[in-house]
């Protein structure tokens, strides 16, 4: 029970510092500034994270685990590579849209990590990377992709749609789920796949 209780306080903290450093930016929080906005002590935030860094790396970790578990349940799914892909590509569109306040301090707040956080953070977004060319390279071995360069064509896809909360409107003509399906299908465009020819 007790861990549930820490686990539990150690949520609210995040709940409330991902908004304030998304709108602020890390060097614009305080931890008073966290601290008044929960209306609880600076030495309360202090008993479940050291410092603001802290509270940082831990928003950081979360960014991270919780892109590689999306792709890890389109991936667990044995389907062809065009479902894959737009699959894929409709999962990181719409949790980067409802997770849009961490995915903009994920972003732009890097440089605020320690040495070996930053590494640590690169390596496991590396894995996305990793299994989205392989992904690629997987369509092209089956005949229906047609790139030369999938790590490349990865990293294409992959900054077409890390950006979009930046750019997207809630109030705009597409809805999430319309933009997802719109950008997913850009993606198999980009990879030239032809529906007509992987059913021959």
């Amino acid at each position: 029970m007790k861990d549930e209780v820490i686990e539990f306080k150690r949520e609210r903290i995040l709940q409330e510092a991902v908004p304030l450093f998304a709108e602020h930016g890390f060097q614009g929080v305080s931890i008073d500034t966290i601290a008044k906005q929960l209306n609880v002590t600076k030495p309360f935030i202090y008993t479940y994270f050291e410092n603001k860094h802290a509270l940082l790396e831990a928003i950081y970790e979360r960014a991270v685990e919780s892109l590689l578990d999306g792709v890890d349940q389109v991936f667990a799914a044995d389907r062809p590579a065009p479902e894959q892909l737009k699959a894929l590509v409709e999962y990181y569109v719409l949790e980067n849209l409802k997770s849009a306040n961490l995915t903009s301090i994920f972003l732009t707040e890097e440089k605020h990590l320690s040495e070996e956080s930053q590494k640590r953070v690169r390596e496991k977004h590396h894995l996305f990377d990793n299994k989205l060319t392989k992904l690629l390279k997987k369509g092209v071995k089956e005949g229906v992709f047609q790139i030369d360069d999938p790590v490349l064509v990865s990293f294409a896809i992959s900054g077409m749609v890390r950006w979009v909360h930046r750019w997207y409107s809630p109030g705009g003509r597409l809805k999430p789920e319309q933009l997802a399906s719109k950008l997913a299908k850009l993606a198999l465009n980009t990879v030239c796949y032809d529906p007509a020819r992987s059913d021959k």
